[in-house]
């Protein structure tokens, strides 16, 4: 049996990635009516009455997706869209309410890019009707096509698929002409306020007790069971407490009635009769944080909760952070999927409707100073952080809470408009006689950007980080250029000898290691079947000559696996070899492994999400990535890891509750499979997994625009070098979690998927290869993240202008020595705005200071940034410009010009008196 490894990214290219593999004739199935059935007679007219009409968008909540997929949609009415409709998937459309029986006109609103696309339509009861649908002219415009279909009086549901052997459109929404539509409430009533808060007045009294560490004191008042925290003289969180939700109720600190009390040197328990027991476990970390643990004990058998806080306040003011005129909430998006950007909002704009999810900073840009708040343990857990601004620059709310997701969240009108829920249930529950919840770090800095990094580092210490030793991965990843093509032997050949031959410079000299080779997605069509890695008998002699080849040009071998996630849509009911539970046991479907919702298997974005504590998902993941090791890679990407974390009704081992849990140890099982000694990069993944990888990507899918590009709607085309920035401005942190992160592929040329996944570079009137300047931003941007990635067809016919930006721009020693560090830059400064970039970022490395400075517009623009805000004092500088080698001097200011759409990378030293 042929397994077919389904395409990773097309889903994210203009033509759907369902193309692939399947045949694209639209055939009649038997009982089957067409559109044009039998004419109506006079008694099935829709009925006269009703001029109103029912639209149901396809990306609704209550719409039950069954292997069909949400995206984002610019051009589309709701802002989304439905896509993956093929033969073995369905969208089902509750909620047609007709006022009477009779024949009523429905309009399906789709988008598609050929004439071979169909439908069909089932409404309750009746017969299924195929409708063939004609091209819009691209999958970003919208067409209608018109059914007439039988309807009974009250509410009615249509379940729409594409017909055997045929694949559907992407589904806008669905209008039937004299219905309307059912009214559903929200999936959670609680989704923009999804922390309670207790309106128990704080009871004053003089029973307190004062707990410090460092510079943190806090004074906690016994009496009303809340507390203030002071850094030094400054009062920066007043009022704080904690609680938990149990059942319908919310219990918390301010209940007892004073009945709190110091318990050991650093625990207040609160305890009376009739409440659960609640224990506050404060550690003081370092100078200026402390953290919060939240323990409750049920008063006469287990508890169970989905949801504790254990640091919130809700007093107007109760959280200051100073006044100097730009103050802001740092938003985390919940992973790095889709193209979803961190978010800076304004303090006052900040409502409980927004979360910032694992951790945020509340920061002044103005005067830097920054409040930092996050989980740091997640063994159990997800958490998140909500607030409320006032117009004063400071909270009149904060809560950071475990038990929150994205389910439900709202992603706003704004940049992130376009993206979709990766939960489709609340977080589960967590029971035991004793509940704890994960300690909770609070620290206030003179710098927000101090702040985050010492986060980072309390985070990777509590993960236990993996460390690497052999230098910054330098390297090739198949994707981006040339899509299901890297996994042709002869093709990566190609590439490996160019690497070789004509960018000799490109990798890591301060390694023994050579550049890495990676086949990304389709790296199973080496095998013999192809696709078929877990049948025992398969051949992997191609795969292995590979490798072979690969290593005998110095350099080193690299794949990919998904073990979390199966993009093999029509093989949702087909057993998959090498995937038995025990020796006897029969094989699995994908089905079978599947993480279902209400029953339904989950599928994200396109793929199939597996429950990671399946044996037979392990299984597979077992033959592929040991059959790795045994081919000699060292360095393996692991890639739709937040399909194994996400929640769902249960899971093959039954002691697991949460997403977290499941994913932790499904995680644990991968990476002894990979071994010790292997380097392991993460690209789609939930934020915090450094304990089971060395890199993570930033971002995502960044294709090689400088800034968002398209020919008539740029806020489609997000892939640009100032979104990885965006990840860059506020997350650069993250390299003190993980050993490196990783600023995903560099690109040259501007490449779309055809049906079979191949990329391609696109023509007139489109751009085909990207302007000198924004090639060199690119990479600079790479360099300045950490790993350093190219991906660009450059097999012998690759276009010659891009395989000559890859000798030029690959091998300055340079930049390359930037690269060599593998750090990541900070902020100078934040971005502008909500949603853009930061344009100045630096890093010192001993004597040397580096700054790059970046220009998202056409024209010049002069970089004018004060010494003393790199951490200069004063004197003469020597300035070296990076990639042009001109040299400089500066005093109190570095002043320069950076051309439109361009970078400049200046090494500053000491001057010589």
């Amino acid at each position: 049996m042929s397994v077919k490894s389904e395409p990773v990214r097309t889903r994210r290219a203009a033509r759907s990635w369902l193309a692939v593999g399947l045949a694209l004739a639209v055939v009649g199935t038997v009982g089957v009516a067409p559109v044009t059935a039998a004419p109506l007679s006079a008694s099935d007219t829709p009925p006269s009455a009703a001029k109103q009409s029912a639209t149901i968008e396809a990306e609704a909540t209550q719409v039950v997706l069954d292997g069909a997929s949400r995206s984002g949609c610019s051009s589309c009415s709701g802002g989304g869209k439905v896509g993956s409709i093929d033969p073995s998937s369905t969208v089902s459309v509750p909620g047609v309410l007709a006022p009477e029986a009779g024949s009523y006109d429905v309009t399906l609103h789709y988008l598609s890019g050929d004439d071979t696309r169909a439908l069909t339509v089932t409404p309750d009861g009746g017969e299924t009707v195929a409708v063939p649908v004609a091209s819009t002219g691209g999958w970003d415009r919208v067409g209608t096509v018109s059914v007439t279909l039988p309807l009974h009086a009250g509410e009615n549901r249509l379940t729409l698929t594409a017909p055997a052997g045929s694949l559907g459109p992407d589904l806008d929404r669905v209008v039937v002409e004299g219905a309307t539509a059912k009214d559903y409430a929200l999936t959670d009533p609680a989704a923009a306020d999804p922390v309670p808060v207790d309106p128990t007045p704080a009871a004053p009294g003089r029973r307190h007790v004062t707990l410090r560490g460092g510079d943190v004191t806090v004074d906690y008042s016994l009496s009303s069971g809340t507390a203030d925290a002071r850094w030094g003289r400054h009062q920066a969180v007043t009022g704080f407490y904690s609680g938990v939700r149990l059942g319908d109720g919310f219990v918390t600190t301010k209940q007892y009635d004073g009945a709190c009390r110091l318990t050991g040197t650093r625990t207040v328990t609160c305890a009376r009769p009739g409440l659960p027991t609640l224990r506050q476990v404060f550690v003081f970390d370092g100078d200026r944080s402390f953290s919060v643990r939240l323990d409750v004990t049920g008063t006469d058998g287990p508890v169970t909760t989905s949801m504790m806080v254990p640091v919130m306040t809700d007093r107007p003011g109760s959280v200051d952070l100073g006044h100097d005129g730009d103050n802001r909430m740092v938003l985390v998006p919940f992973d790095n999927d889709h193209w979803v950007r961190y978010e800076t909002p304004a303090i006052q704009d900040v409502t409980p409707a927004q979360r910032s999810f694992e951790v945020t900073s509340f920061i002044d840009d103005a005067s830097r100073r920054g409040l930092v708040v996050g989980s740091l343990d997640r063994d159990t857990w997800k958490s998140g952080v909500v607030a409320d601004g006032n117009a004063d620059g400071g909270l009149d709310r904060l809560q950071a809470a475990a038990g929150l997701t994205d389910w439900s969240y709202d992603y706003g009108d704004g940049l992130n408009r376009y993206q979709f829920n990766r939960e489709l249930k609340p977080h589960g529950d967590v029971s035991g006689a004793t509940v704890s919840s994960p300690r909770m770090f609070v620290g206030y800095y003179a710098d927000w950007r101090e702040g985050m990094e010492t986060f980072g580092r309390a985070a990777a210490q509590v993960a236990q980080s993996r460390t690497w030793s052999d230098g910054t991965p330098f390297g090739f990843n198949s994707w981006g250029g040339l899509g299901a093509r890297g996994g042709d032997a002869a093709v990566m050949d190609e590439v490996s000898e160019f690497l070789a031959e004509e960018t000799p410079a490109f990798r890591n000299t301060r390694s023994a290691n050579g550049p890495y080779v990676g086949v990304d997605s389709y790296w199973d069509k080496m095998l013999a079947p192809e696709y078929s890695f877990e049948d025992p008998d398969t051949s992997w002699a191609e795969l292995e000559q590979y490798v072979a080849d690969v290593k005998a040009r110095g350099q080193e071998p690299a794949l990919y696996f998904q073990p979390f996630a199966n993009f093999w849509k029509e093989g949702l009911d087909e057993r998959i070899g090498g995937t038995k539970l025990c020796d006897t046991c029969e094989n699995q479907t994908y089905r079978e492994m599947a993480l279902k919702v209400n029953g339904v298997p989950v599928s994200i974005d396109g793929a199939w999400a597996l429950d990671p504590t399946n044996p037979g998902v392990q299984n597979r993941a077992r033959i592929a990535l040991s059959k790795f090791r045994e081919l000699g890679v060292r360095y393996v990407k692991l890639d739709f890891l937040t399909h194994g974390y996400v929640e769902a009704d249960s899971w093959s081992d039954g002691s697991v509750h949460t997403g977290q849990q499941a994913f932790r140890q499904g995680m644990a099982q991968v990476v002894d499979h990979v071994g010790d000694d292997m380097f392991i990069d993460l690209a789609i993944s939930p934020l915090f997994a450094s304990e089971f990888a060395h890199a993570r990507r930033i971002s995502c899918d960044v294709h090689g625009a400088l800034n968002n590009w398209h020919p008539t709607q740029p806020d489609r085309y997000q892939k640009s070098t100032e979104y990885l920035l965006n990840s860059l401005t506020y997350g650069w942190w993250l390299d003190e979690v993980y050993a490196f992160n990783d600023g995903d592929h560099v690109q040259f040329g501007n490449y779309e998927y055809d049906g079979d996944a191949n990329a391609y570079l696109l023509q007139d009137p489109y751009p085909s290869i990207w302007p000198e300047g924004q090639n060199r931003a690119r990479v600079t941007s790479a360099v300045i993240t950490g790993i350093y990635q190219v991906s660009e067809d450059v097999t012998a016919t690759g276009h010659p202008v891009i395989k000559q930006r890859a000798r030029d721009l690959l091998q300055n020693p340079r930049i390359n020595r930037i690269a060599e560090l593998g750090r990541s830059f900070a902020p100078v400064q934040a971005g502008p705005d909500r949603f853009t970039a930061a344009d100045t970022f630096t890093l010192r490395d001993g004597a040397t200071t580096y700054v790059a400075a970046f220009n998202y517009g056409a024209s010049a623009r002069t970089t004018d940034v004060a010494l003393r805000d790199l951490g200069l004092g004063a004197g003469r500088y020597e300035v070296t410009e990076l990639w042009t080698g001109q040299r400089s001097h500066a005093t109190g200011r570095l002043r320069a010009a950076v051309p439109g759409e361009d970078v400049r990378v200046w090494a500053i030293t000491k001057g010589r008196h």
